[in-house]
């Protein structure tokens, strides 16, 4: 069993993540954002990065299911998802003109062979944050690369919302504040799972 937990940069996933862990006892896997070798660079000239940086985080990301979550028997929780990356990430930078056609369809051709030897998620939480308070997370945490213009959020958070209206498999949308609604919304997950394996 796992489930994946998406949103937009600084919308608290890595917190969401660590609630549920220490509730329900899961293994908790966090985005590796030093395992990109692409990062820094990507923030500061994201047409000559993009695909790089896509292209690396698609191999961590199932390089982390591989190695964590099918060779384990403790249910997992993953910070963000190899689906999002394609349907948020990848494609508004093919749309945007910074992913040229031939790199959306290498893109699109790695990714089809990778999440078809995937099993879906059991779960998909999504955390949903206005941009004002996503701006205050990302300054919050002080990381350095993350110079992210305002318009980049409200673009991924259009593009997120579509993502999970199409998701066709369980899922839940969390808008509250996720510290002072704790046990409301670890029950929301429970009740999530339960209904999930009832399918």
């Amino acid at each position: 069993m796992y489930i994946v937990v998406s949103g937009n940069i600084g919308a608290g996933k890595t917190s969401l993540s660590q609630i549920i862990s220490k509730k329900m006892g899961f293994s908790v896997y966090f985005e590796d954002f030093q395992g990109n070798l692409f990062l820094k660079n990507y923030y500061k000239d994201m047409k000559r990065w993009a695909f790089a940086t896509q292209i690396n985080f698609l191999a961590l990301r199932y390089e982390q299911i591989l190695h964590h979550v099918l060779l384990s028997n403790v249910p997992a929780i993953l910070d963000r998802s190899i689906y999002e990356d394609k349907e948020v990430f990848a494609r508004s930078l093919h749309e945007e003109g910074l992913m040229t056609d031939e790199e959306w369809t290498v893109y699109n051709k790695l990714y089809s062979l990778m999440v078809g030897h995937l099993p879906s998620p059991n779960l998909l939480i999504y955390l949903e944050k206005d941009t004002d308070e996503l701006m205050r997370n990302i300054a919050g945490r002080g990381r350095d690369f993350e110079k992210i213009p305002r318009e980049y959020l409200e673009s991924l958070d259009k593009r997120y919302k579509h993502f999970y209206e199409n998701w066709h498999f369980p899922k839940i949308k969390i808008t509250n504040d996720i510290y002072t609604h704790k046990d409301e919304l670890i029950e929301r997950v429970k009740n999530a799972l339960y209904f999930s394996q009832c399918d």
